[in-house]
């Protein structure tokens, strides 16, 4: 009897809803992650919010960026490792080419997954469109367009 009452009470905690899990363990505290290809500092607002700070090169082309994450909850969806998401994000872009060079900024939005490996490590990836508006400084030339984005990264959580 006592035996079962043990295995009962060391059970208990899988019986938890996703949820209360959710609550408890994947992405309450502030995360460093690697993105490609860039860095990023992620902190959580609320159980359902996150606001993170990116940067990001590739060969001459610098973006610096905020996004504010929303973690929606989706009725009988129960992997608490698992989290969707969809967010949104603006910020600055530089660029300096052969024969050009100039800023401008970039505004859009992305669902996506992040899916925990671990209490503190997760990779995520997301997609969405991003509305990119740039200025030439030496031809003053301006470029304004609609570009289809996909990141994939990997966060540390601290706790």
């Amino acid at each position: 009897m006592a035996a079962c009452s043990l295995l009962l009470i060391a059970l208990a905690p899988l019986s938890a809803s996703a949820e209360d899990a959710d609550q408890e363990t994947y992405g309450r505290s502030a995360a460093v992650g690697v993105n490609f290809p860039g860095v990023n500092f992620k902190l959580p607002l609320s159980s359902k919010f996150a606001a993170e700070l990116r940067g990001q090169y590739e060969y001459k082309i610098l973006t610096t960026t905020a996004r504010l994450y929303y973690y929606p909850s989706i009725p009988g969806f129960g992997n608490p490792k698992l989290r969707p998401f969809i967010s949104a994000e603006g910020g600055y872009v530089s660029f300096q080419g052969n024969y050009s060079q100039g800023n401008g900024a970039i505004f859009g939005g992305a669902g996506g997954v992040e899916y925990f490996l671990s209490k503190r490590f997760s990779v995520q990836t997301d997609f969405g469109p991003y509305y990119v508006m740039v200025n030439d400084r030496n031809t003053a030339i301006e470029q304004t367009g609609l570009e289809f984005v996909m990141n994939f990264g990997i966060n540390f959580y601290f706790k």
